[in-house]
């Protein structure tokens, strides 16, 4: 479950730490005290993009953290196990949103990308938008709704797999045939190319040492020069070189230790120097008698790579790269010419990989319309609770057989709905209305909630276009889904907000410099008082507090 929510430098935010409880919590307040933030600072955590926009006016920084106890969650420890993020019990999520627009994230105090966070917040936390009811329209959405409610994803994830194995081979084909049946031009080119990197002996050249090797041949004559007279100043220059004049020194201070024995050792180191020099100069020597400068060789070198040069030009590729292009143009002659004998052994594996898939099409939309008929069942039995006592949902699942293969099986997913006794089912954005096409979304997310596992489930404001008895029943139903789980409910209906077990009023202080939000949990006489006033406004009158006494006490 969610422990607790700590905002700072967000929106209307300075900084908020918030506590919750397990059971149904609902926020209320006044239409623009901050509710949302709450709720963006989640969506941030769990892994949305951020926006510098977001940040409090003067804040240099947003700092937001979401603190879970995964103590009872087998799959979100595993997940950070996996990712080597695990810290023994707690989950730890922390976002900081710079002022430039960066941002960088955490978990357990460790830097993840914002795919992690997604991948996480999984396993932790579901949030219900209030425009839910938008996304019903999509029938993508319709079918991920039906697939997210199945008992078991095995179907659809083998369906996939065989999908991606299909995929594969097809683009693999594609690539062989390059969408023609005859490629006798694209084998001359590729003829050509590999007989020009061939004649440029490309295969054997190591392009960096050639580089190398060129540069030592343009400077020889430079190398050659210098190091000579290196050689003269050090030690072949009978009358000034540096070997002559450390023999003289070295000389006279032999002379000098017969008259002061203390000068012995600086005579010695001395006497090492000289033949240092004589070593390191019969070296250089040897060195540049191994040199030799041919201008025939520097020649041959600058042909070669202004031929590598141009051929790089002309394949696209960079110099150092040729080697890899010949071997890709070698692989693409070998398959043009053997492409027959694979064409037919390719296209009988794609025959066999369609067929499977196929197969495994239909175990998926077996199971679909199977559970498509239970959820039906369930979603109309909670559309009359919900103000629409005719009301009746039939989830069609129509399966398109000879359709190509598609990723998530071959299946028309639709939702038809009639809200009249005696009408035909039609689609659903043909015949409900906005307030209908709520209530039916919030049905749909009721009934599927059952089944879902995630721990934390937030409801935003999807009782929006209800009242009366049927909002009442909606607080009842939020209310039986936190019975094993947390559910989260931002409201402004007293008959929803009369139904959770803790309390949090949403509210702004205002000052002469800023504005700032505030949480406040409830005890048992404010949240009469909060209901109250959500019955009957500012003045209460002693009838709207009882009832909302009544209200409350009822729940309990």
């Amino acid at each position: 479950m969610l422990k607790s929510i700590d905002i700072k430098g967000l929106a209307v935010v300075d900084q908020l730490n918030l506590e919750l409880e397990q059971g149904m919590t609902v926020l209320t307040g006044e239409t623009g005290a901050g509710k949302s933030i709450l709720l963006t600072a989640m969506k941030l955590c769990l892994g949305e993009r951020a926006d510098a926009s977001l940040l409090r006016p003067g804040a240099n920084k947003a700092d937001l953290s979401l603190e879970f106890d995964i103590t009872d969650l087998p799959a979100s420890q595993q997940w950070l196990i996996d990712n080597d993020l695990d810290d023994q019990g707690d989950c730890f999520i922390r976002r900081t949103i710079n002022a430039d627009g960066r941002s960088k994230a955490y978990i357990n105090g460790q830097a993840v990308n914002l795919k992690a966070l997604q991948q996480l917040s999984k396993h932790l936390i579901n949030i219900h938008g209030q425009h839910a009811h938008l996304d019903l329209l999509h029938p993508g959405k319709q079918c991920e709704l039906v697939d997210s409610s199945l008992p078991s994803q095995a179907l659809l994830l083998e369906c996939r797999k065989q999908y991606s194995h299909w995929k594969r081979l097809t683009e693999e084909l594609h690539h062989l045939t390059d969408g023609n049946e005859d490629n006798e031009s694209e084998k001359q080119l590729l003829k050509y190319q590999i007989n020009e990197l061939e004649q440029a002996n490309i295969i054997h050249i190591d392009y960096d040492e050639l580089v190398q090797e060129h540069a030592l041949a343009s400077n020889m004559r430079k190398i050659i020069e210098t190091s000579a007279h290196q050689i003269d100043i050090l030690y072949e220059n009978e009358n000034a070189s540096i070997y002559g004049q450390i023999n003289n020194v070295s000389h006279e201070l032999e002379l000098l230790a017969d008259l002061a024995p203390e000068f012995t050792s600086v005579g010695e180191q001395i006497k090492e120097a000289s033949i240092q020099i004589q070593e390191a100069s019969r070296d250089l020597r040897h060195q540049i008698d191994q040199q030799e400068d041919d201008p025939e060789k520097l020649s041959l070198l600058d042909q070669q790579l202004s031929s590598i040069h141009e051929l790089a030009r002309k394949l696209h590729v960079e110099p150092s790269q040729l080697s890899d292009k010949y071997n890709q143009l070698t692989a693409r002659l070998d398959l043009l010419e053997n492409r027959n004998e694979k064409l037919s052994a390719l296209q009988l594996d794609i025959a066999e990989a369609e067929t499977l898939y196929r197969k495994q099409a239909e175990l998926l939309h077996n199971e679909r319309k199977q559970h498509a008929l239970k959820l039906s069942r369930n979603i109309t039995n909670t559309l009359k609770t919900l103000g629409l006592p005719d009301g009746k949902l039939n989830i069609s699942v129509n399966h398109l057989a000879k359709q190509p293969p598609q990723k998530n099986g071959l299946d028309d997913v639709v939702f038809l709905i009639s809200t009249n006794p005696g009408m035909p089912d039609s689609p659903i954005g043909k015949v409900a209305s906005g307030g209908e096409l709520s209530r039916i979304s919030l049905a749909i997310q009721v009934v599927t909630s059952r089944r879902n596992t995630t721990p934390t489930l937030v409801f935003d404001e999807v009782d929006a276009g209800i009242g009366g008895g049927v909002a009442e029943t909606v607080g009842i139903r939020l209310r039986e889904l936190a019975c094993d789980r947390q559910v989260l409910c931002v409201t402004h209906l007293p008959q929803v907000a009369s139904q959770g077990h803790q309390h949090l009023l949403v509210s702004k202080q205002k000052s002469q410099q800023q504005t700032k939000t505030k949480i406040d949990s409830l005890n048992q006489t404010q949240r009469i008082n909060e209901v109250a006033r959500m019955l009957g406004g500012i003045d209460l009158s002693d009838k709207t507090i009882a009832h909302a006494k009544e209200m409350v006490e009822k729940a309990i």
